[in-house]
C-alpha cells in the first residue's frame, strides 16, 4: 500500500511539473506583425504566424525534406514586411484600399486594381526593374524558389536596399532576407519561401 501511495505522489508532482513547463501552443489569427501569436518562439526576428511566408533551404526542392540538411529556418516574411520592403523600392506607391465589411468583394478587387493601373503599374514596373529579385516576393500566399544565383542577386538587393533611407520595419525585413540568403549560400542550395 505505501508503494501505491508513493507512485501516486510521484507521479502527481510529474504532471504539476509537465503542466507548468509545457505551455499549449497558441494558434495564430493575425496577418500582421502587430496581431500574431507566434509558432516560432525561438525565431530569431520575433517569430511566425498564419499568413506568412516560411523560408527554408534546400538541395533540391523537388525532392523537399528528403535529405537531412532540408531544413526551415524558422524565419517568416508577413503582410507588414512585404509593405516594409516596398516602402523601400516604390516609395512613391499609392496605398491600396482596405475591405470594408459587408463590401461585395468583386468591387473591391476592381477598385484596387483601378488604383494599381492608374497609379502603381509603372512605379512597381520600374521597382522591379532595379530590385527584380526582390519585386517577385509581392504575396504571402504564393511560393517563391530561388536557385544560387537568384539567392547571391536577392542578397545583393538586399544590401543595396539597405543603404537607403529606410525605417525600422524595412531594416528588419532586410536582415530576414538577408539572413535566409546567407543560410543558403552556405551550401549552395536553393532558397524557398513557402506561402500558406
Amino acid at each position: 500500500m505505501p508503494a501505491i501511495i508513493v507512485l501516486l505522489l510521484i507521479l502527481n508532482i510529474i504532471f504539476v511539473i509537465a503542466a507548468a513547463v509545457v505551455k499549449p501552443k497558441k494558434e495564430s489569427t493575425g496577418e500582421t506583425r502587430n496581431e500574431q501569436n507566434f509558432e516560432y518562439p525561438d525565431d530569431i526576428f520575433g517569430g511566425c504566424g498564419n499568413g506568412v511566408l516560411d523560408l527554408s533551404v534546400a538541395e533540391n526542392p523537388e525532392k523537399w525534406g528528403q535529405t537531412s540538411a532540408d531544413r526551415h529556418l524558422k524565419v517568416c516574411i508577413n503582410y507588414d514586411d512585404l509593405e516594409s520592403i516596398y516602402d523601400v523600392i516604390a516609395p512613391s506607391r499609392v496605398s491600396y484600399e482596405s475591405y470594408r465589411e459587408g463590401e461585395d468583394y468583386r468591387k473591391f478587387e476592381e477598385r484596387n486594381k483601378k488604383i494599381f493601373e492608374e497609379n502603381n503599374k509603372k512605379i512597381f514596373e520600374q521597382a522591379v526593374s532595379e530590385f527584380p529579385m526582390l519585386g517577385r516576393i509581392n504575396d504571402i500566399y504564393a511560393d517563391y524558389v530561388f536557385n544560387s544565383e537568384e539567392v547571391k542577386m536577392l542578397r545583393e538587393e538586399c544590401l543595396s536596399a539597405q543603404k537607403g533611407k529606410i525605417n525600422a520595419a524595412a531594416d528588419l525585413t532586410l536582415r530576414k532576407l538577408i539572413y535566409a540568403c546567407d543560410e543558403a549560400l552556405k551550401e549552395n542550395f536553393y532558397l524557398m519561401f513557402s506561402g500558406d
